[in-house]
């Protein structure tokens, strides 16, 4: 289905990239970026000298043991003052209002360890309170980063 999989992000990003729909099937947990995500300038398909971004693509994390309990998402809520409370939700439940269009997410930063990836994103929503903080932790061996062309005209 896709042109390119890159195994690793050295040449990628997902800062500023939205997911509209998500897929959790076989141990595998996929996001699906329709407007892409970004290559930078020095990977080998990006005939470029700056950052561009893919059309349409999917970032597939294979989660250790297949068990959707390998996913953890946190949404950070509070007054506007100083109090904020983190609260769980469930994999299955995030997944199913994404993909019912409640809200869409948006990519801010990644994080790396072993086994382990630690994403900050925004929940974003169409009335109030339009965005909301929020993290997912993914206990994955493997990922893959699927795309079929760049588009040269949408630079960073």
């Amino acid at each position: 289905m896709y042109q390119y999989c890159d195994l690793d992000d050295c040449c990628i990003s997902l800062h500023d990239c939205f997911v509209e729909k998500m897929d959790f099937d076989n141990g595998i947990l996929s996001f699906v970026f329709p407007d892409g995500f970004w290559i930078i300038k020095k990977h080998s398909q990006n005939k470029s000298n700056t950052t561009v971004r893919t059309n349409s693509s999917q970032v597939d994390f294979q989660i250790i043991d297949e068990e959707i309990d390998g996913i953890e998402i946190y949404v950070f809520k509070g007054n506007g003052k100083v109090k904020t409370i983190r609260e769980n939700w469930e994999p299955i439940n995030f997944i199913t209002a994404i993909n019912n269009g409640k809200f869409r997410i948006e990519f801010i930063t990644q994080y790396k360890n072993y086994q382990s990836f630690l994403f900050k994103y925004w929940a974003c929503f169409d009335k109030s309170p339009y965005h909301l903080e929020c993290e997912i932790i993914l206990h994955s061996n493997s990922v893959a980063y699927r795309w079929n062309k760049l588009r040269y005209d949408c630079i960073w």
